[in-house]
């Protein structure tokens, strides 16, 4: 691969040493960088002698990376949230995502920090990658500013998509699997997860962990209200429909952290989507690794 098209939040803008590596390592290879067309003032501030190109997720992929998409590849600076950020221009352009730990936990990363630059971009350069196949949620749901279900707008995530409750009282949430009755929630919200989400918010509100291949959605209440309520694992083969009643407390849709302009009330369809994420790894990869690293799984601390 020789084009990278690199994303960033705008707090890159406190670690210039990093983007000067990556730019120095880069061009010892003869790589192409891209960068997103958020970060134009920044790098026009740091880099006033150099004329880098730049790439708008919300215009059509550039007729140069499209004629060779094979060859390109998209860099994210950061933590989780950049790398989820990336997600969804890299899935509406067919790239595959590659993390470089610039941020906190950092569990989709795929290298560390600027110490790994140097390895990471020659595996991309030579090839010497391998591309994992994460699965994704897609959500339908009314509109906000209009009062039928029939105006539905439409999103995906790769973490989860999130009902959280606005202000005080429990939300109530009807939840049906192919038009069968799961359960009628009461809770502070509730999360319906991917595999790769299963180490993100589910975890946090006490959800099991799944490996990222696993086919399969998860269902976590967050503080749920009946003493009986638990995580539920379904196959991602099926269909589920929640509603939340208008006369209810108004609740906040989300994916991946990002909130949808949606009324705060209504029914939504939630199914997998037709696209997956391509997630870049250093061959060799483990998916226990991240549970070793992140989590200390395996380590004796007692000592």
């Amino acid at each position: 691969m020789d084009t990278l098209l690199v994303y960033a939040r705008p707090s890159i803008a406190f670690k210039m040493e990093a983007v000067r590596k990556l730019m120095s390592e880069a061009a010892g290879l003869s790589l192409d960088l891209w960068w997103h067309s958020s970060l134009r003032d920044i790098l026009a501030e740091g880099f006033s002698d150099l004329k880098p190109l730049f790439f708008d997720p919300v215009q059509p992929c550039p007729d140069s990376i499209q004629g060779k998409k094979e060859q390109a590849l998209v860099l994210t600076l950061g933590g989780d949230g950049t790398l989820l950020d990336a997600v969804q221009f890299a899935v509406k352009w067919d790239l595959p995502v590659f993390g470089f730990h610039l941020g906190r936990l950092g569990f989709l990363s795929s290298a560390g920090g600027p110490e790994d630059f140097a390895t990471a971009l020659s595996a991309i350069h030579q090839g010497e990658i391998e591309i994992e196949r994460r699965s994704l949620v897609e959500c339908r749901y009314p509109k906000e500013g209009f009062g039928s279900d029939e105006h539905r707008g439409f999103a995906f995530a790769l973490n989860e998509i999130a009902l959280q409750r606005q202000g005080g009282g429990l939300m109530r949430i009807t939840c049906d699997v192919d038009g069968d009755i799961l359960n009628h929630y009461q809770a502070d919200g509730l999360l319906i997860s991917t595999p790769t989400g299963s180490t993100a918010y589910s975890m946090s509100c006490g959800g099991p962990i799944i490996l990222p291949q696993s086919r399969v959605f998860l269902i976590t209440p967050v503080a749920g209200h009946q003493l009986g309520i638990r995580p539920v694992i379904l196959p991602d083969t099926c269909i589920l429909r929640l509603k939340t009643p208008s006369e209810g407390a108004a609740c906040n849709l989300m994916i991946d952290g990002k909130s949808l302009d949606w009324r705060g009330h209504g029914s939504l369809e939630i199914r997998r989507y037709e696209k997956n994420l391509a997630l870049a790894r250093f061959k060799g990869y483990s998916d226990f690794q991240p549970l070793k690293t992140k989590l200390l799984w395996g380590l004796d601390l007692r000592g």
